[in-house]
């Protein structure tokens, strides 16, 4: 069941033993509150996300990406596999419950300086001998405001983890063997953090 945050209240009383896949949450609080109905209601809940590009998706398979409890992704995991674009385990498994979701936010607030800024070097569609360089800057410092504290919320709320992928990573590049991907990367982007963030 896929289902809207806001209409999580309108739901009739369900049978136990479902599975809950939610994904496109707003912010983490949302994924938060998806992960708590599903655990008062006895469901196995999976958050996934759509990441990566398509040339990566083609040989690696992350177009996919899917976090959750050992046990809803062992559940989930033939659903997984159909949906991935390239065949059998291959989907990312991002880490514990919530990895995705971070995953997914993560993408959008990258994604959102690039979208603003064509609108400042294309206002018309065409390339603006004026465009605004300090405005491209503000969106980058605007980005980074953003991104700092979800990487700090995640890495809170992921502390202390140890993962265990679901099956085999095919990776372009060496992932520590029992660190989630979304943890690793939270950490490496926390690097850059400007001094006195």
């Amino acid at each position: 069941m896929l289902l809207p945050i806001n209409m999580q209240s309108q739901i009739p009383v369900l049978p136990s033993g479902g599975l809950l896949l939610t994904a496109g949450h707003a912010n983490f609080e949302h994924y938060l509150h998806s992960a708590h109905w599903a655990k008062t209601e006895g469901w196995q809940h999976i958050d996934l996300a759509l990441v990566g590009e398509p040339q990566c998706a083609a040989h690696f398979g992350w177009m996919l990406a899917a976090s959750g409890e050992p046990t809803a992704l062992a559940y989930a995991t033939p659903l997984l596999d159909v949906l991935s674009p390239t065949g059998l385990g291959n989907w990312l498994h991002a880490g514990g419950p919530g990895a995705a979701s971070f995953l997914a936010l993560l993408q959008h607030i990258m994604l959102q300086p690039i979208i603003k800024s064509w609108e400042i070097i294309f206002p018309n569609g065409k390339p603006s001998p004026k465009a605004d360089l300090g405005k491209l800057a503000e969106l980058q410092t605007t980005q980074w405001q953003a991104i700092h504290p979800l990487c700090q919320q995640y890495l809170a709320f992921s502390q202390g983890r140890t993962h265990h992928a679901a099956h085999p990573q095919q990776t372009p590049f060496q992932l520590p063997a029992h660190i989630e991907p979304a943890a690793t990367l939270a950490q490496f982007l926390m690097q850059f953090a400007p001094k006195g963030q």
